[in-house]
């Protein structure tokens, strides 16, 4: 792979995100809700949390623990 290659291949992909996100900006406000309430269903189906505050919060503590003890 030369360098003439990695900037096709970039260029490439800019062109699907600037299509992927055309398609964002399309969509509408319902679309948009259907599509996160299903990737949660398949999150929850998999065994991920959707109670992720709980989880964050979990590891705020941790990190602050540590925090504490090195004096940071």
């Amino acid at each position: 792979m030369n360098a003439d290659d990695i900037r096709a291949y970039k260029k490439r992909w800019q062109m699907v995100a600037e299509v992927e996100q055309e398609e964002l900006e399309a969509m509408s406000p319902a679309k948009k809700f259907c599509d996160l309430a299903m990737l949660m269903e398949v999150a929850r189906g998999l065994g991920g949390s959707i109670d992720a505050d709980k989880e964050v919060e979990q590891v705020r503590r941790r990190w602050n623990l540590l925090a504490e003890r090195l004096g940071v």
